[in-house]
């Protein structure tokens, strides 16, 4: 990079690429970060959690920005324009925040996959075996990233003497060195992409689910295929850190590493935006401890994904319950018109909020009898013992009952 330019045409003396890639890079910056907050708002706010994942999601839209950040002021010292057109202190500066604005630009688009594989696990489940290659490749593809920063920072020693013309270098290796290694750390990061936006439509292809919601969860935790496209077509602009006018050609590749971070953030948000995507479709809130209208059916009910996006085992115990009391009911009903005695009124209710009323309340006395309630809290409590009997078809011309253990 230091080595001198050779003459440039002077119909392009005038080319400056610095307001647009300013434009880009702070354009699809501001959207990962309203992805980021929205799903930050959700998971907070709503589901009252802040786990791993969520912590990478801040820790990339940090670096997205930082990145913002250090190429805005390479564009202020002239990156973008023909190195030939720059004066010496404005060619180290172009440099030195080009290079700098690289490292977290790279953990923008590194930090999302931890989060994405965070967040798969969660919902699908994977094999322990399965769930250490889905970290090694993440943390892998991390390892080869950084290496690449390391390769370009020490391709001359002193590093210094890339960007501080006063400074001597002692040695430096060839340049296509770092670009042939930091395109071999590309494609990987590609593969990883393409590997954790197909995994999860094979998981659910194998799922019985209906098949428009097959195909929209596969859309939402598969749209990070995006981002596969992204890291493809930036390896093919790659050259240009080798490229002798630096600060024009590299502008291309500042873009794409930004937005490939920016499309990655996104992917990892969309599928946690289902709560506000109902406040928009003026659904209301999804609050713990309300029960499920009464005209709800089992095939209305969110699915099995939208119960582990929950990440809340005892909801997901209830909504289980809960589809199980629909088959219940619907047992009764045809109970009813067998003229089998009908399910007491009310037990429905302390079924389905089993989980949320049942009060432990500390006592000097033990209670030998879990169904009596302690009595140093004044409230009224009441209890249902519930006993269902239903019959069946008839079976070589006898009818054949059967009897349900109770339900206290």
């Amino acid at each position: 990079m230091s080595a001198p330019p050779p003459p440039l045409d002077p119909a392009r003396a005038g080319e400056d690429k610095g307001k647009a890639t300013t434009a880009a890079i702070s354009t699809v910056a501001a959207i990962s970060t309203l992805f980021a907050v929205a799903r930050l708002w959700i998971r907070v706010r709503i589901m009252r959690k802040f786990q791993f994942d969520d912590f990478m999601i801040v820790i990339s839209v940090i670096c997205s920005w930082m990145s913002v950040g250090f190429s805005t002021t390479a564009v202020h010292y002239g990156s973008g324009r023909h190195i030939q057109t720059l004066t010496q202190e404005q060619i180290q500066g172009a440099i030195l925040f080009t290079l700098i604005g690289f490292v977290p630009g790279i953990l923008s688009f590194v930090l999302p996959k931890l989060a994405v594989v965070t967040l798969l696990s969660r919902l699908l489940n994977p094999s322990r075996t399965h769930l250490i290659w889905l970290w090694f490749m993440c943390i892998f593809c991390l390892l080869t990233m950084m290496g690449s920063v390391g390769m370009v920072f020490g391709q001359c020693q002193p590093s210094r003497s890339q960007w501080d013309f006063s400074v001597p270098a002692r040695f430096c290796w060839d340049k296509w060195i770092s670009v042939d290694y930091t395109r071999g750390a590309c494609a990987f990061s590609a593969f990883v992409d393409f590997y954790l936006s197909i995994y999860p439509g094979v998981v659910l292809y194998k799922i019985q689910l209906p098949t428009k919601k097959k195909i929209a969860l596969s859309a939402a935790l598969g749209i990070g295929s995006i981002s596969t496209v992204v890291a493809v077509y930036k390896i093919t602009v790659l050259d240009s850190l080798a490229s002798v006018d630096f600060s024009y050609d590299n502008c291309d590749l500042t873009i794409w590493t930004i937005v490939e971070g920016s499309v990655i953030t996104i992917a990892a948000c969309i599928p946690l935006l289902q709560p506000l995507l109902e406040r928009i479709r003026n659904r209301p809130w999804p609050t713990k401890g309300t029960g499920q209208s009464s005209s709800q059916t089992p095939g209305s009910h969110q699915g099995y994904a939208d119960i582990e996006l929950s990440d809340d085992k005892s909801r997901i115990r209830k909504i289980r319950r809960r589809f199980e009391m629909d088959s219940v009911l619907a047992t009764r009903n045809n109970d009813e018109e067998a003229g089998v005695a009908p399910m007491p009124a009310g037990s429905q209710d302390r079924i389905l909020e089993e989980d949320e009323t049942r009060l432990v309340v500390p006592d000097a006395g033990s209670q030998n009898d879990d169904n009596v309630p302690p009595k140093t809290d004044k409230r009224i409590y009441r209890t249902d013992e519930v006993r269902i009997s239903y019959a069946r078809g008839e079976e070589s011309g006898a009818g054949a009952h059967r009897h349900q253990d109770s339900w206290a």
